[in-house]
């Protein structure tokens, strides 16, 4: 196992004692990819079959490697380390899978680790709920409270219908389903006992349209 603790580098370990016999000398230009996982994945086949990878993700680390594929890690697996490099973190052998002691983590290390890009969608790869100083979260509530730098007001609910989806963009909470130019705004204004603004009327009769041409098309 090897363990990163952001401690100085030692020089006494030159990239030279190791690199030597390195199965990516094959193909350097592997080792850095464009942001694409597919490429990434390429370079990581050449760690998998390397006896010094552990010397490799070390040296890289210690020494502040920015670019490229180092020790079986790619540039934001190895930025989420040195972010937790307060914690005890450890690298699996062979499985390159970062571990590190239980703990509330940040908001912000949730999101690095788990919310990816997905065309139009940012998709959430880890568990339901994140466990928190401020009790459990789940995604929708993240992607929110980074966004928007508040609290969300009741819940967080997705306006796409693509599962799993967080995209800021794509989530609302009670305040902002309640806008106005919305059918929920509208229902806020006569629950308010208030006019309804323009928008909103326009919206509350776009949804009567939609809704009566729905049970026309189910008788």
């Amino acid at each position: 196992m090897s363990n990163y603790t952001g401690a100085a580098p030692d020089t006494a370990v030159r990239p030279a004692d190791w690199l030597a016999g390195a199965p990516c000398k094959a193909d350097p230009e592997a080792m850095f990819p464009a942001n694409l996982d597919h490429e990434i994945d390429k370079a990581k086949a050449y760690c998998r079959i390397c006896p010094a990878v552990e010397r490799c993700l070390q040296w890289a680390l210690d020494t502040g490697q920015e670019w490229g594929v180092w020790g079986g890690l790619s540039e934001r697996e190895r930025r989420r380390l040195r972010r937790r490099a307060v914690r005890p973190i450890s690298i699996d052998d062979y499985t390159n899978t970062p571990t590190e002691a239980p703990g509330p983590r940040t908001l912000e290390q949730a999101w690095d680790e788990f919310a990816h890009p997905d065309g139009d969608h940012t998709l959430w790869t880890g568990p339901k709920v994140i466990r928190h100083l401020d009790g459990n979260i789940t995604p929708n509530r993240i992607a929110f409270r980074l966004d928007r730098k508040r609290e969300p007001e009741g819940i967080v609910t997705r306006t796409c219908e693509m599962e799993a989806c967080v995209r800021p963009s794509h989530l609302e909470d009670n305040t902002e389903r309640q806008r106005c130019g919305t059918r929920p705004g509208y229902d806020r204004h006569r629950r308010y006992g208030e006019p309804a603004c323009e928008a909103c009327r326009q919206a509350n009769a776009a949804a009567d349209t939609r809704r009566r041409s729905t049970a026309v098309k189910a008788a």
